[in-house]
């Protein structure tokens, strides 16, 4: 059974607007705002009606508390600020409007002008969810849609990787995820698609691991390459500390790939690692590299 939709008297609704009780009266006389009536006869207004007469005025409640509501506001954007490219342009648009059959059309659009899986991934993914965190920090758009567009590009990645041939049986072995504090899935699983891509046996450990899981998994899977992705660092002096004991632990037979935001020109110095990647395409040209040897 359907819930009820709450139901406000003009006079509420007035209060939540700003307006005079008068001046509702008169916008829902001329239909601007849709109104029912109950069995006695007064005039009530649905969610739904409220909603679309924010959407089609451009008017924002001042005091949503009074109708017992978090603040609607105007209908948010589909358009947000990027590249003009006019294939980024429309994948933005369609992450913003949760239509994934239409970001999955775009995607594969350049995929068949002869782009590799994970350089379109990052073309798009990372271009589309950079714009919607800054958006989403500006309000212009709400927080379900920047965390529905990451379940989205995560989907549509594991398409990716779904579809790539078979690995060899002796394909090297490359691990990673991302440390302690830091819960950005999209960067891990597309070097994950990347290295698979070239021919790596990639297995992407997940997000916010303790530093000790990542020792382990090493110990576990005897790998040729670890990568750590690095969105977000809690405590610089620890991240540090634990980075260079994680990297003593491996050997100098195992290659140290790191890459992400947070590794800032005052952090790296202070790290053990083979290799700074500071791209998908980088990352590809230099794991398809070490293939070859």
């Amino acid at each position: 059974m359907a819930a009820r939709q709450p139901q406000y008297s003009p006079k509420q609704v007035a209060e939540a607007l700003g307006a005079s009780e008068s001046s509702l009266k008169r916008w829902c006389d001329r239909g601007a705002i849709a109104t029912i009536r109950t069995v006695g006869g007064h005039r009530r207004i649905t969610l739904d009606g409220l909603r679309d007469f924010l959407e089609t005025s451009g008017r924002e409640l001042l005091a949503p508390q009074v109708l017992g509501l978090p603040k609607l506001g105007v209908g948010r954007s589909s358009e947000i600020s990027g590249s003009d490219d006019p294939d980024q342009r429309a994948f933005r648009k369609a992450i913003v409007n949760g239509d994934e059959e239409a970001c999955r059309k775009v995607l594969q659009h350049r995929l068949d002008q002869g782009m590799l899986r994970s350089e379109a991934a990052e073309f798009f993914i990372a271009d589309a969810m950079h714009e919607v965190g800054a958006a989403w920090q500006c309000n212009s758009v709400d927080v379900y849609q920047e965390r529905r567009g990451c379940e989205i590009c995560i989907r549509l990645i594991s398409e990716l990787r779904a579809g790539l041939p078979p690995l060899r049986d002796d394909a090297p072995i490359a691990i990673g995820g991302t440390p302690t504090g830091d819960i950005y899935q999209l960067p891990t699983a597309l070097v994950e698609l990347a290295l698979r891509e070239v021919g790596w046996n990639a297995v992407n450990l997940g997000c916010n691991l303790p530093w000790d899981s990542f020792v382990q998994a090493s110990h576990d899977y005897q790998p040729e390459m670890m990568w750590l992705s690095v969105s977000h660092i809690d405590d610089a002096p620890s991240f540090v500390i634990e980075q260079n004991r994680l990297a003593d632990s491996l050997g100098e037979n195992v290659t140290m790939l790191i890459g992400g935001q947070a590794l800032t020109d005052q952090i790296r110095p202070r790290l053990r690692y083979t290799a700074f990647c500071d791209s998908i395409g980088h990352l590809t040209e230099l794991a398809a590299m070490m293939r070859l040897k």
